[in-house]
């Protein structure tokens, strides 16, 4: 069916509801909002990073997450007959979590927490100060989406070596290498290790001992999703060494309870999920981009694989 901006019914769950209205008013005037699918009519939309609490998603036709990540909303999908299509935001989040990244791996390689102990002690120890430099770094991203992109961007504009890993190790624009998951571990351990994978049945546990035993004396960065990392086998990674500093952003759960070891264990910084934030325009123009390519062309947006969960 051939869809004009006057049958379209969006529904926004978002703290920056207000933000996101506004631009849609802005560049399609005649976008009726609703607060539910029961009251929208044509074609009807929900834009969210979860789903609501109040009524299931195949009442809507299109679900527009306003987050990166959709495994809430795919886990959410009643019957995957009547399953709407899925979209994502990320906007320049590739460019913010490249630049977390980068900005924790230099702080490690030019051993800045070191520097600050010794300033402390008043000890001058020019061999425990000297650093590491990114431009020799070897680097593992685990994720070669737009994100994996965006973080191999960083590092390798100061001249570090980027190997992605994927499950098929298929080339990837903006990595010197791609290579499958299977294979990590052939080469000498990264001197940097990033996950930046989705939540799904094939991630979920998959950075587990088997390949933390691989690494040695590297930082490791998890910026995807905490359920792809074996904390277990992390901790004991990091006693033996393989791990020498791990910098968390996501966990198993959120927030991360008090007590837990991780806020306390010295090789380990704890963030609270801020390695990427998803800014209200950009949720907003990329909704308008994908809505303007439908009505111009009548083909749905690609949508999320619903199955695979990204």
């Amino acid at each position: 069916m051939a869809w004009t901006s006057k049958d379209i019914s969006v529904r926004v769950i978002d703290k920056h509801e207000a933000v996101i209205r506004d631009v849609l008013a802005a560049r399609f005037p005649s976008i009726r909002f609703v607060d539910s699918a029961e009251a929208a009519s044509g074609l009807k939309v929900l834009m969210s990073f979860r789903p609501p609490e109040d009524e299931p998603l195949n009442g809507y036709d299109w679900v527009h997450a306003v987050g990166a990540g959709v495994d809430h909303l795919c886990a959410a999908i009643g019957d995957p007959e009547r399953a709407p299509v899925i979209t994502r935001t990320t906007g320049r989040m590739g460019e913010q979590i490249g630049e977390f990244c980068l900005g924790y791996a230099l702080a490690y390689l030019q051993r800045m927490a070191t520097r600050r102990a010794l300033q402390e002690n008043e000890d001058w120890n020019k061999e425990a100060a000297a650093p590491r430099y990114a431009f020799d770094a070897q680097v593992a991203v685990f994720g070669t989406g737009s994100i994996g992109a965006g973080i191999s961007g960083a590092f390798r504009a100061l001249g570090a070596e980027v190997t992605g890993y994927s499950r098929s190790g298929s080339p990837r624009q903006g990595f010197d290498h791609v290579l499958p998951v299977a294979k990590f571990g052939l080469a000498k351990s990264p001197d940097v290790l990033v996950l930046a994978l989705p939540a799904t049945a094939e991630t979920e546990g998959l950075v587990d001992g088997e390949v933390l035993d691989q690494l040695n004396d590297a930082l490791l960065i998890n910026v995807g999703r905490g359920s792809t990392l074996d904390h277990d086998a992390l901790q004991r990674a990091l006693s033996k060494g393989q791990v020498s500093h791990a910098v968390l952003d996501v966990f198993e759960a959120e927030p991360l309870q008090a007590g837990d070891w991780r806020w306390s264990h010295p090789a380990v910084t704890v963030t609270p999920h801020v390695s990427g934030l998803t800014l209200p325009d950009d949720a907003a123009n990329r909704f308008c981009e994908l809505l303007e390519a439908y009505l111009d062309t009548g083909e749905p947006p690609v949508s999320v694989d619903i199955q695979r969960g990204y």
